[in-house]
């Protein structure tokens, strides 16, 4: 009798050891699903605060680029507003960030986009602000 009891107890413990290991991979496999998602929206969420500080101090001589920006165009007409820059059908992250980083003005086009220099990271940022203004 004390045989049959102690091979259905290592037959439990066997069984509640599998269990274990089972839940604890869906656990991992869930939280490398949902962490980068999470950590992603948080991560936008901050680029596009950014770009729009970015965009109010850099951007708002030329372009309206935020209804909260701190003073009105100097140029007159204003370029376009970022507002409807970012309802473009052709718009996207990478024509957006490709065309924040060529040069646009030159002796053929002397009233072009001056070449801004942005940094890498003020692109990002930028790009993220204008691409959250889409309807």
């Amino acid at each position: 009798m004390g045989g049959y009891r102690r091979s259905t107890w290592r037959f439990l413990d066997e069984i509640l050891a599998v269990t274990m290991r089972t839940v604890s991979a869906w656990v991992v496999v869930f939280w490398m699903a949902v962490c980068p998602a999470w950590c992603q929206e948080s991560n936008t969420t901050e680029e596009v605060r950014k770009g729009h500080h970015l965009a109010t101090m850099l951007c708002a001589e030329c372009h309206i680029a935020a209804l909260d920006q701190p003073y009105a165009p100097t140029l007159d007409p204003p370029a376009p507003s970022f507002e409807s820059i970012a309802q473009r059908k052709d718009i996207n992250a990478a024509s957006l960030q490709d065309f924040l980083t060529t040069t646009h003005q030159g002796l053929d086009n002397p009233k072009g986009m001056p070449t801004p220099n942005f940094a890498e990271f003020q692109v990002k940022a930028i790009v993220a602000y204008l691409l959250s203004l889409r309807k």
